[in-house]
């Protein structure tokens, strides 16, 4: 076997260090030697997968369960709320928010990360690495130290610009999501910007390499050896003749089962409808309040279950006993007993509902579900909301397409997502001779 020892470098956000963790342990399970380097939130759950940890910060910001209540550094938290106010704006707003933190949240301490990795490398002579799409300052110090790594694509594939694309401008949109031309131009503007700085520092770096070539755009520096997707291959891409290894795995989450106090709860015949705006997204709290309001009054008797985040309390006064609110919940336990998941694109939840089977319907706010959503879209497996603008009309045209006209494309996926999975990535990669 050519890679005996693998270290994963992940960085410290729940939604990227969960897969992450799946997928080394598929690596372990395969008969790799499996070390996970994360910062110490995260180690216990690192050491009850039997997995070596060790303590590596690679991120000033962390999201380790629910956005807000993570302990941030204050400029951090300055840029969470910024954030949040500009998805209240609409998407370019967002888009434009979200580039211009790129810098400041995503390119930490290069030149300290080359040393610290340098010394990994020193000390336990390892054969490959594992980096998270995200994570620039680790990608550039694998390059410039030229060691073997392969990337994770926890995101959607265009969140890695192709040639002639830009960083954070999705390549299409849903027809739910109305952008003018002018605003397209303005976000292609500051996203070109964004490339140019953050490309500028990967070059200065890299320069101190003479053996090196310079990268045209850092957000497209990924591995010369493979690149695993978390997502769905609806473009016939893996069957590709490049010579970097693309592989889909449609899955990396782990099953987990569901309390004796969760099955009394959706122990019901009635319609279960989970609504869920993922870690950072439920601070919409007037998102969450509509589409609690309209699913109740459009099926009065279903049981909706309502991952509300830090804003559980502000909507706990609709509680009842088929309304469901939590500040957490056990979501991929829950996941094969709902019908239906309203949720923000996010690919972790788009992979475990396509898993199970479920009807979708997605609100895309930022980042990569604005592509999510288009390909839900034009494969017939969602229905796709504006989330500040729909109406209790566009949630009920919603539901009614998805019960009508999703079945059998959501089989057919499923069936595709559970012949494949993390185990397949990792074999793929142990079978390089």
């Amino acid at each position: 076997m050519k890679y005996k020892h693998i270290f994963f470098i992940s960085p410290p956000f729940y939604s990227h260090f969960n897969p992450l963790l799946v997928l080394a342990k598929s690596f372990q399970k395969k008969g790799a030697k499996v070390t996970f380097g994360c910062s110490l939130d995260f180690k216990e759950r690192v050491l009850n997968e039997d997995l070596d940890f060790y303590e590596i910060d690679i991120n000033a910001n962390k999201n380790i369960g629910k956005a807000e209540s993570t302990n941030q550094p204050d400029e951090e938290r300055m840029r969470l709320e910024e954030f949040f106010d500009s998805t209240r704006k609409g998407p370019i707003e967002t888009l434009i928010t979200q580039s211009h933190h790129r810098k400041a949240d995503m390119l930490y301490s290069p030149e300290e990360l080359i040393e610290n990795i340098r010394i990994i490398n020193d000390s336990l002579a390892v054969d490959l690495y594992v980096v998270d799409i995200l994570s620039y300052s680790v990608t550039l110090s694998l390059y410039f130290l030229e060691l073997p790594f392969i990337t994770f694509c926890p995101p959607h594939p265009n969140t890695i610009p192709s040639k002639g694309r830009h960083f954070n401008v999705p390549k299409n949109w849903p027809s739910a999501i109305k952008v003018k031309k002018s605003d397209l131009k303005r976000l292609e503007k500051v996203s070109i910007q964004t490339e140019k700085e953050f490309t500028n520092v990967f070059n200065s770096i890299i320069s101190e390499n003479k053996s090196l070539e310079k990268v045209n755009n850092a957000f497209s520096l990924v591995s010369d050896i493979a690149v695993i997707y978390n997502y769905f291959d609806f473009y016939n891409d893996e069957n590709n003749q490049s010579k970097t290894l693309k592989i889909y795995v449609g899955n990396s989450f782990k099953k987990s089962e569901l309390d004796s106090k969760w099955q009394e709860k959706i122990d019901t015949k009635e319609k279960k409808i989970m609504i869920t705006l993922g870690t950072f997204l439920s601070n919409r709290k007037d998102v969450l309040e509509k589409l609690i309001i309209y699913s109740r009054k459009i099926y009065p008797k279903a049981l909706i279950i309502v991952s509300a985040g830090s804003n559980a309390k502000k909507l706990k006064h609709f509680s009842s006993e088929n309304i469901v609110v939590k500040d957490f919940i056990p979501q991929i336990a829950l996941m094969p007993y709902i019908d239906t998941v309203i949720f923000h694109g996010g690919c972790n939840t788009l992979t475990e509902s396509i898993y199970y089977g479920k009807e979708m319907i997605i609100l895309p706010f930022s980042s990569d579900q604005f592509n999510i959503a288009y390909d839900m879209e034009k494969n017939s497996l969602a229905s796709i909301l504006d989330p500040n603008y729909f109406t209790r009309n566009d949630l009920f045209d919603a539901f009614d397409f998805i019960e009508n006209n999703c079945k059998e494309k959501l089989e057919y996926w499923s069936s595709v997502s559970r012949s494949r999975g993390t185990d397949y990535a990792a074999q793929k990669i142990l079978d390089i001779k």
